[in-house]
């Protein structure tokens, strides 16, 4: 249905025209406690991402930003779904995008994600002495190379269900900050041992990085089944450290 304006009196143009801005806004999920899509070239790649604003949120303030960072074979969108209200709830920024995580991938980790992150934060003014990365499964293994590789860019790091393999402990060598690093396994993931992640734990702790390290009982690989109460764990123990 279309409407003429052309008669109608001032007041009433306005209002209609006041709707129609609102309308807008909500089609791109503009506003708090919304999710809004954007895009984001890199080296002649488009890569799509969601951002969570919480009802905190305003231009003028500042909020820690939680980067999110889906399993293989996964969307931004499932993480972020998993963490909208415990961020409404603590005004918790949320950037949430959807990458190929592949080997060709993880090398551009160290300029990519500074870079990604500095584009979201014009739009979103974030504090930048809070900023954090969460990573679950392969998104888990990019978030150790976050941690280490651009460990003067975030706060601190949480991963659920990945470990670093010996082949890339050479990682730890190249932090130029010791950044805080939580890890959750379960007794039952068929993925990984506890072995295999105190492993992780202990290379970590050997070089002096802060680790929460817990095993989970009858929990295995599903990070969603557990979300609810990794979520604030690893959120009480990131949010406990700042950037210089």
């Amino acid at each position: 249905m279309t409407i003429c304006t052309r008669n109608l009196g001032p007041p009433l143009r306005l209002l209609l025209a006041l709707v129609f801005a609102l309308q807008v806004g909500c089609a791109h999920g503009e506003g708090p406690r919304a999710v809004s899509q954007h895009d984001f070239a890199f080296a002649s790649v488009t890569y799509q991402y969601s951002v969570f604003t919480p009802t905190a949120f305003r231009d003028s303030a500042q909020l820690p930003v939680l980067l999110l960072l889906h399993g293989a074979g996964g969307k931004g969108e499932d993480m972020l779904n998993l963490w909208r209200d415990f961020a409404e709830q603590k005004g918790i920024l949320l950037v949430a995008p959807t990458f190929p995580l592949d080997a060709k991938f993880e090398t551009q980790v160290p300029r990519l994600f500074p870079q990604f992150m500095n584009k979201v934060r014009v739009d979103y003014h974030f504090d930048p002495r809070r900023v954090y990365v969460f990573g679950y499964s392969a998104g888990g293994y990019i978030t150790f190379d976050a941690a280490t590789l651009c460990s003067d860019y975030f706060a601190a790091a949480g991963v659920f269900a990945d470990v670093i393999s010996p082949d890339y402990d050479w990682i730890v060598t190249k932090a130029k900050r010791k950044t805080p690093i939580a890890i959750y396994i379960g007794d039952s993931d068929p993925a990984f041992t506890f072995a295999q992640t105190r492993r992780t734990r202990d290379l970590l702790e050997s070089r002096g990085f802060p680790v929460h390290y817990v095993e989970i009982p009858h929990q295995n690989h599903n990070y969603g089944a557990a979300s609810a109460t990794v979520n604030p764990d690893v959120w009480n123990f990131m949010s406990r450290y700042t950037l210089p």
